[in-house]
């Protein structure tokens, strides 16, 4: 389809221009103040984007769609995680692909392909989780990136799991992927201190409110800190995911004034959520790890996104219905995790444009163009560039919406949001020159999304 997307105004990382995009099938042709009626193709659909804010597709950089963990999987399937997903601007995930058991690493994105194919509706790309360091592993991880994968996962915690990693192990891990210019990211909360805090809080069980004490902020501080010292040493970047503290960015900060090339993400969930939650009414709505943190905390964060020490936001999402989060009261085995793709955009724009903290462009950078360079797809994705996959949204910056649980698209039927009045919606959304939601009509193909692979994250480079 060849498509004109008229009288709007483009954003980038770098400026917001009125300018008119052509679209001739799945990408970008040109860009221009306006086109003579030669410079059109036959048969062109006219989008009149006036007052409308037309950016790039947004990328999701940390999704568990589809996830099985302990026994059960996820309330949002690979299916259902694309839908929600395009109803909030987002056209490319980048999710999770386990360490098998017995199994090459490779193996384990070989099977999370096979899985998303025929079902995403959107793009996806991979980070593979690592849990255990063979002598052959680098060969392991040559295959790995061959394949498109170019960043891996560690947990330094969950060692009764079996996601942990010896430190010895993690530091030949680190050499092989800093020779092999793989990105290493990081689950940091230090185990030892979670465990000696769980034993503290032996005598008075452990329902939700606990979880804050149990994986507190000085867990994330010194995971942060041993681990980037780590990659510091051996001159490599490294990434934090997810994170949650005012400590834990004092950790990131301290750091970089060390010299460590050290990135991080924050989620939605950390920039607006409080502790509090977990005192309230079905407080296991909102356990995730690490877990919710102070008001203080929120504010850190935001600091960290508009001042740079934070370079993108993604959400984590990984969703499980209330059946499935009411199972336990205990903390520790409470399903972790809640929805948020669907949410994020609004959620960002309400509060750090519309509030006046960072401009419209900081947006686009900490959304697309940010996660698209870190993990090795942009331009491709994450950028207007003619030539690109046309990976576009329009965005209404003037309407409100009050977020609801009936209103959301996740399975998991609720929001952590629920009630929350925020700016900005989505009027549509385009998957590589496909009109895949139109107001609130999705008409996205289940099986028509791509595995993108990644080249060499943009740190390397």
């Amino acid at each position: 389809m060849n498509i004109l997307i008229k009288n709007g105004t483009l954003v980038t990382e770098k400026e917001q221009v009125r300018k008119d995009l052509l679209i001739q099938g799945e990408k970008i042709k040109a860009i221009e103040e306006t086109f003579a009626q030669e410079e059109l193709p036959p048969e062109l659909k006219v989008i009149d984007a006036s007052g409308k804010y037309v950016f790039p597709g947004f990328i999701d950089a940390h999704t568990h769609y589809q996830l099985v963990s302990r026994g059960t999987v996820t309330a949002d399937k690979f299916f259902d995680g694309s839908v929600l997903a395009a109803f909030g601007g987002v056209t490319t995930v980048i999710d999770f692909s386990d360490h098998l058991p017995g199994k090459k690493i490779v193996e384990g994105a070989h099977f999370r392909n096979d899985e998303a194919a025929g079902e995403m509706a959107i793009d996806w790309a991979l980070h593979q989780v690592v849990t255990s360091v063979q002598d052959d592993s680098s060969m392991e991880l040559k295959e790995l990136k061959d394949l498109g994968v170019s960043a891996i996962k560690i947990f330094t915690t969950y060692k009764s799991a079996g996601y942990f990693i010896e430190k010895e192990d993690v530091s030949k891990l680190f050499k092989m992927c800093r020779d092999l210019d793989i990105m290493v990211t990081i689950h940091a909360e230090d185990d030892d201190l979670i465990e000696q805090k769980t034993a503290e809080l032996t005598s008075d069980g452990y329902p939700p409110k606990l979880l804050p004490l149990v994986r507190t902020a000085e867990a994330e501080y010194k995971a942060i800190m041993d681990y980037g010292k780590l990659a510091g040493s051996l001159n490599m970047p490294v990434y934090i995911v997810h994170l949650s503290s005012s400590r834990g960015l004092d950790a990131v900060r301290e750091l970089k004034k060390a010299g460590v090339r050290i990135y991080a993400e924050t989620t939605p969930t950390y920039l607006h959520l409080t502790d509090e939650l977990l005192s309230g009414e079905m407080p296991q709505r909102f356990v995730m790890t690490p877990p919710l943190r102070k008001k203080q905390d929120n504010k850190a964060l935001w600091d960290g996104l508009t001042c740079g020490d934070i370079q993108l936001v993604a959400t984590d999402h990984c969703t499980f219905t209330l059946e499935q989060k009411l199972l336990s009261n205990d903390c520790r085995t409470i399903y972790p995790g809640v929805p948020g793709t669907e949410e994020m955009l609004q959620l960002i724009f309400t509060n750090g444009v519309k509030k006046g903290l960072f401009p419209v462009t900081k947006l686009v950078s900490l959304l697309a163009e940010s996660p698209a360079r870190m993990f090795g797809l942009y331009p491709e994705k994450g950028s207007l560039a003619e030539g690109t996959d046309a990976d576009i949204v329009i965005f209404d910056p003037d309407a409100e919406t009050i977020f609801t649980n009936e209103n959301r698209h996740t399975k998991a039927g609720y929001t952590p949001y629920n009630g929350m009045k925020v700016f900005g919606k989505v009027e549509m959304t385009l998957l590589r020159g496909r009109i895949i939601v139109e107001g609130d009509a999705f008409s996205g193909t289940r099986g028509k999304g791509r595995f993108l692979p990644a080249g060499t994250p943009g740190i390397y480079r």
